[in-house]
């Protein structure tokens, strides 16, 4: 095992997540393997990553595990900011399936637990995949306690829509008096524990000329709903449209929410945005999975967010 080597170790590094994660890696992931192996023969961009390993939040600094001159393991450390107190996630730990049940996981991960204490670190976190059991004890073994479990869900463009209908639910376009339910509920489904990461400004779906500037200055679009039973608020659906990406969607639901409520605001934002670019959301783990799945969408990965404790202050 040895400290990463930006200079020369980022296209083996890619390579190794490539295979790796190949099954289960989305657009997104084979986007960042590219981004990693274009990075890795660019010297502009090597010399400033140089300089920048312990401020920026990038994959620049950990450790690889090699065999023979061949990298067959990796972990990275990257540098968030929590609070005005610098925090680690730990990421990309992956080993050669010829190499796996050595225990190189687990020392590479403890390694760079090591290096975040050496910094000072507030806290330690890192996310894993819901069904890797295997790795989820060894990060429970580590020292980490789960924190969160959250579904990635995606509709891909062009894919059939629901059928109209949405029951007794009553859809209308959000307005302002509602907004301080909505806020609530997003800070309730998109934990602020988290928002080191996710970085979403809640500003962008607040009403009001100040939020209007922002999102006219930003060049941010929105569109939001809102469904009602009766006189009752259910729930609050925004969507964050930005050029060449897909549509955001952001649910605001009590904790136990209506499944008809999210069924219906979903399937009916997706017919009233293009359907040309498709739509993601993430949301919290099994509290509206069919409902979410009987509006079009299929889930792409659940994430189980957990985090070890820093240097006290």
């Amino acid at each position: 095992m040895r400290p990463l080597n930006i200079l020369r170790d980022l296209p083996a590094v890619a390579d190794l997540i490539e295979v790796c994660f190949a099954m289960t890696m989305d657009a997104e992931g084979r986007s960042y393997v590219d981004q990693m192996r274009r990075n890795g023969r660019d010297s502009s961009f090597i010399g400033w990553a140089s300089k920048v390993i312990d401020s920026t939040s990038l994959p620049l600094s950990g450790y690889v595990w090699e065999d023979g001159g061949r990298i067959v393991g990796n972990v990275s450390l990257i540098p968030f900011f929590k609070g005005g107190q610098k925090i680690y996630l730990i990421a990309n730990v992956a080993t050669h399936p010829d190499y796996r049940r050595r225990g190189i996981a687990r020392a590479l991960t403890d390694a760079a637990m090591s290096r975040a204490l050496e910094k000072q670190a507030a806290s330690i976190w890192l996310h894993v995949r819901h069904e890797n059991a295997g790795a989820v004890s060894l990060y429970r073994q580590l020292g980490f306690q789960e924190r969160a479990v959250r579904t990635s869900w995606f509709v891909s463009p062009g894919s059939i829509q629901p059928a109209p209908g949405h029951g007794r639910i009553d859809i209308h376009p959000r307005a302002a008096q509602e907004w301080p339910a909505q806020s609530g509920w997003l800070e309730r489904a998109y934990s602020r524990e988290l928002n080191w990461y996710s970085q979403q400004n809640w500003q962008v779906f607040q009403p009001g000329l100040f939020p209007s500037m922002y999102r006219f200055f930003a060049d941010i679009s929105t569109q939001q709903w809102s469904a009602y039973y009766g006189n009752a608020l259910l729930g609050v659906l925004s969507c964050q449209q930005m050029y060449g990406r897909p549509d955001s969607f952001w649910a605001a639901f009590p904790e136990a929410p209506a499944p008809e409520a999210v069924t219906g605001l979903l399937a009916y934002a997706r017919r009233m945005l293009s359907n040309s670019r498709g739509a993601a959301m993430e949301y919290p783990a099994g509290q509206a999975d069919e409902a979410i799945r009987a509006a079009g969408f299929s889930p792409l990965r659940t994430l189980v967010w957990m985090e070890a404790p820093g240097v006290p202050n």
